[in-house]
């Protein structure tokens, strides 16, 4: 008998480390109520600083992009073909 350690997600396996599975064996699956998230605290802050960014960012003036200069002229397939 051998545990894998996964994550079972919308009814599929996905195991933590590679591994080789038989395609066929008996088995027995055994899971937690709670799967712990372990960038449960990077991702509250990254949103916070996103939400934060947003909110400041609101009526801020967009300054003119510039041009892009092409060397050479722009072909224009509009009134190429009809239909």
């Amino acid at each position: 008998m051998r545990a894998v350690n996964g994550v079972l997600e919308d009814g599929r396996f996905k195991p933590l480390r590679v591994i080789n599975l038989p395609k066929r064996v008996q088995a027995v699956l055994v899971y937690n109520d709670v799967v712990p998230d372990e960038n449960l605290e990077a991702r509250k802050s990254w949103l916070k600083r996103l939400h934060k960014a947003v909110k400041d960012a609101v009526g801020e003036d967009v300054p003119d992009f510039p041009r892009m200069q092409f060397n050479c002229e722009l072909v224009d397939f509009s009134d190429e073909v009809t239909l």
